[in-house]
């Protein structure tokens, strides 16, 4: 089936029901990215939210010095979105690009979607239960600069992905850490040998 990832993904946050899927299924379409394309740009307000059949994302922004720090990384069989813009509907100060060629199957818009809210208590549900999983993956990663140091937010990205490193460019993983080049490979020497 063309959509079986999609409901299976949905499945696992809220019981969605044929007649639901029914209300969604027509307004879907499939969107390819090839390498370094944007999938949103500072400045554009977040419209769909997007699920990840094949492929990778970096969520970043550019800093105060012209750098770009990555804040997130979506992958295969993921929902993709800058949910702050999605919800306030203002410009977005966040990139999300893709690292690879990469599939992603659009929902419908914003408002589409809030009409669906209001047809179905199961997409209601859904709705609540990603805004919940957004704001605890925010939460989990400021508190990853506060109570963690380089080498043990190193471990929990490789808990979470272990196979990041045959995906994701060791520039992308530096910056998402939050430490430059030679001290990512002084990190990954120390692991190594423990």
């Amino acid at each position: 089936m063309k959509y079986e990832l999609l409901i299976q993904a949905f499945n696992a946050i809220s019981n969605i029901t044929d007649e639901d899927w029914q209300m969604l299924e027509p307004d879907l379409r499939i969107q390819k990215f090839s390498k370094e394309e944007n999938y949103l740009s500072a400045g554009q307000i977040e419209k769909r939210i997007g699920f990840i059949t094949k492929g990778s994302f970096r969520w970043y922004y550019i800093n105060e010095k012209g750098e770009e720090v990555n804040f997130h990384f979506f992958f295969d069989n993921n929902f993709v979105v800058e949910f702050e813009s999605f919800i306030s509907q203002k410009p977005s100060n966040m990139y999300i690009q893709a690292m690879e060629g990469s599939d992603v199957i659009m929902l419908p818009t914003r408002e589409d979607i809030l009409e669906l809210y209001g047809h179905s208590h199961h997409w209601s549900e859904f709705g609540r239960k990603i805004a919940e999983s957004v704001y605890l993956l925010s939460a989990s990663r400021v508190q990853d600069f506060l109570f963690r140091n380089a080498e043990e937010r190193y471990i929990q990205l490789l808990k979470q992905h272990p196979d990041i490193f045959q995906r994701v460019s060791l520039t992308h993983i530096s910056s998402y850490l939050g430490v430059q080049g030679p001290s990512l490979s002084r990190i990954r020497r120390r692991i190594s040998k423990a």
